[in-house]
């Protein structure tokens, strides 16, 4: 009966966790992208230089100051949604987006692989999706401050699909795509 009980109290707290992932900060910081669970806990470690990181946008706001390297800063989000992030000083080659998800994602679970071109685009882009072959995806696209520009229902053919972007204004955006339970997030530029 004891060893019932601690493997029940075990495998609850396993379950329930937070999860505190790592991610470095420096020049090859670009386009960082991680789907994390509500309460888990995103702990950037700096490399070389003096860096900053600041949300730019999304549910969550965050503004590590600037300092050298080794420094390590953690913010733990608590909302599920969409956040945007740069260092100031190396907006073009240091930038991520974390997207926080309601429900757990074990191990990198719940993530599919998708990629856009071409980059930068000016009226369409071309979605091809990884193990998605035939279906409906949502296809949602913020701004590079978090705001929702579009939202809409893709059908999906032999794992592709596409996007038209004409009504965008030039900038960087945040094509957030979910099928079923998953969702993955990456950047494009429309000129």
């Amino acid at each position: 009966m004891k060893y019932k009980l601690l493997i029940t109290l075990l495998f609850t707290n396993l379950i329930y966790s937070q999860i505190n992932h790592q991610l470095n900060w420096n020049m090859s910081s670009t386009n960082q992208q991680i789907t994390i669970a509500v309460d888990d806990t995103v702990t950037w470690t700096w490399g070389s230089g003096t860096h900053n990181l600041r949300s730019t946008g999304g549910v969550e706001m965050f503004d590590s100051g600037y300092y050298g390297p080794g420094y390590q800063f953690s913010h733990t989000f608590s909302t599920p949604g969409v956040t945007t992030y740069i260092c100031d000083p190396h907006p073009n080659s240091m930038y991520g987006t974390v997207t926080v998800t309601a429900t757990a994602s074990v191990g990198g679970q719940g993530l599919f692989k998708f990629n856009i071109s071409p980059v930068p685009a000016s009226d369409i882009i071309n979605i091809s999706l990884d193990n998605i072959g035939n279906d409906q995806i949502l296809i949602e696209v913020y701004d590079i401050l978090g705001r929702q520009n579009m939202s809409t229902i893709s059908n999906v053919t032999n794992g592709k699909t596409s996007l038209n972007i004409s009504q965008l204004s030039k900038g960087i955006y945040v094509a957030k795509l979910t099928s079923g339970i998953t969702t993955s997030v990456k950047r494009f530029i429309k000129e």
